[in-house]
């Protein structure tokens, strides 16, 4: 149960796959939740309508959930695309936030923000500027970080208070599956399901099943943001994070056990593995939430491949 109360809460991407679990986990509270759909036809990417929208909610709160996104091949042949887009709605969200006077804005970045190459056991917030975006999600990855820049600029010149919370690799209820767009874990759900439904032999995992990832259940992502909105107030990149890494092929064999699929694993090695290890540290969230993650892997991965078995059309 969250502390909020009685505020006025703007959630851009509200309606999106995290943007969801946020809106949901607020419900039945007396805070006021604004959460506007690219369906009315409005566009983040435009100054005008951030103005709009903000101004229209006067809001006590901004959480920025808005992103386009996608697993490593979704990032092919789009990268300038998704560079222009990212960043335009990052930026021109905190200019709309400092303009109406917002009193605090809350700014989720992706894990692969943290520099790309470094070679350490978890990643933690020291490491943030420590070197460059892995190649194969450079420009998503800079667009986002840009955003950090741009809201400690505020924050010198404005006095604009804005957080900035670095999240693992997301998954769960509602996440995408479309071939093009779904991460690594949801691509796996879909595939593995889908083998087991046609009775097939063998189900490809791009790369070579080495990479390590620390992935969060978005239901306690949420509850992290949250809980971030409440008390944290520092300008430094916060990581929510399960602080716990599996490797490409373990998961593999998680999700393939939880399906009840019983062919075999092959890995395209011939396909991008991406960054080798990106597991992200968490005594800081910790120290300063006061929390922790609750949700196993296990009882996630069975609780999005419930979801995604009723969603099947």
């Amino acid at each position: 149960m969250t502390s909020l109360s009685g505020v006025r809460i703007f959630i851009a991407g509200g309606n999106g796959f995290l943007g969801s679990h946020i809106v949901d986990q607020l419900k039945g509270t007396d805070n006021q939740i604004f959460a506007p759909r690219t369906l009315d036809l409005f566009d983040f990417r435009k100054l005008e309508d951030c103005d709009y929208f903000i101004n229209k909610a006067k809001p006590d709160l901004v959480i920025n959930c808005a992103a386009v996104q996608g697993g490593i091949g979704y990032h092919a042949g789009r990268q300038a695309d998704l560079f222009l887009d990212n960043i335009l709605m990052g930026i021109n969200l905190l200019t709309s936030a400092c303009k109406f006077s917002v009193p605090k804005f809350v700014n989720i970045i992706p894990g692969c923000a943290y520099p790309g190459y470094l070679e350490k056991d978890e990643l933690n917030e020291e490491d943030f500027w420590a070197g460059d975006v892995h190649d194969s999600i450079f420009s998503y990855g800079f667009s986002k970080k840009a955003s950090i820049v741009y809201g400690k600029a505020l924050y010198r010149q404005h006095g604009f208070n804005s957080i900035h919370l670095v999240l693992a690799n997301l998954y769960g209820p509602r996440d995408h599956y479309h071939p093009d767009q779904s991460k690594a874990l949801a691509a796996m759900i879909k595939k593995f399901y889908e083998a087991k439904k046609n009775k097939l032999p063998d189900v490809e995992i791009w790369g070579t099943g080495k990479p390590i990832r620390d992935w969060l259940y978005v239901k306690d992502a949420a509850q992290g943001i949250i809980r971030s909105a409440e008390v944290y107030n520092s300008i430094d990149p916060l990581n929510i994070a399960s602080g716990v890494g599996i490797s490409v092929a373990d998961l593999a064999k998680t999700i393939k056990k939880a399906v009840g699929y019983t062919g075999k694993i092959v890995f395209d090695t011939s396909r991008p593995d991406g960054a080798m290890k990106k597991s992200f540290g968490v005594k800081k969230m910790k120290a300063e939430l006061n929390w922790l993650p609750q949700t196993p892997i296990d009882q996630g991965i069975k609780e999005a491949i419930a979801w995604y078995e009723a969603h099947q059309s």
